[in-house]
């Protein structure tokens, strides 16, 4: 009950739109559901929906609640004054409008709603890379993806892994990972040995340890082995 009243209160005094908690509910919902909807859905356009939303959607119903409000007060208390004036009643409407959106709705909109959505779309950005460099951090190196593949490929006996951008293609869409970076790893796998600085054989070794670490978690022994086969060859 203290909950409705709360809600109903905060309504009527136009309060519940400008509360930056609410905004930032209402930011993160608008964003998820146009994503699903729209692969390139940035949140500059929520913030355009949001602001959308603000005009017409609260402020023209906070209007049409005052209106419907007062007409209803009216014919309570003098039913039959507002048979008599009802265009004058609807004037007054209109008369009131713009005090409302000089005196009220605009000041509003500038001074509380508009900041406090830039706080609330800047927030959810540093949020979204945020966790975005979490993936990054957690997800295997380049060269451990290709040698991930490179095991799979030898252990089903698919054999059908090569240096070239067929290949690095195929890699790109199941890892979403640059094609041509990838085809630089597989030439690496695949190509003729080069001499690399001492500093390369380590970054090298580093992500073999990566590549072993991850079969071993799956408790791929064969997978371990041939991995183990390749670095040999990478020493030699």
């Amino acid at each position: 009950m203290k909950d409705s009243v709360k809600k109903a209160e905060s309504f009527i005094t136009f309060r519940m739109p400008l509360q930056a908690e609410y905004i930032s509910i209402q930011f993160a919902c608008t964003h998820d559901q146009y994503q699903k909807e729209f692969a390139k859905w940035s949140t500059k356009s929520t913030r355009q929906k949001l602001i959308g939303f603000y005009w017409c959607k609260y402020v023209l119903r906070h209007f049409l609640m005052l209106f419907t409000v007062s007409a209803v007060i009216v014919m309570i208390f003098n039913p039959r004054l507002l048979e008599v004036s009802l265009p004058g009643f609807f004037l007054g409407g209109l008369i009131v409008l713009p005090v409302l959106l000089l005196g009220h709705y605009w000041p509003s909109y500038y001074f509380d709603f508009l900041p406090k959505l830039e706080m609330v779309k800047e927030s959810f950005e540093e949020l979204e890379n945020d966790n975005m460099k979490k993936c990054r951090q957690a997800q295997l190196s380049n060269f451990a993806l290709a040698l991930v593949f490179y095991v799979i490929d030898k252990t089903s006996e698919i054999n059908t892994l090569q240096c070239n951008d067929h290949s690095a293609s195929l890699l790109m869409k199941l890892y979403g990972v640059d094609n041509g970076s990838l085809k630089k790893n597989l030439e690496l796998i695949f190509g003729k040995k080069r001499n690399l600085a001492p500093r390369k054989y380590t970054e090298i070794h580093n992500r073999f340890d990566e590549a072993s670490i991850f079969f071993e978690n799956l408790q791929f022994t064969k997978g371990i082995q041939i991995l183990r086969e390749l670095e040999v060859k990478f020493q030699q």
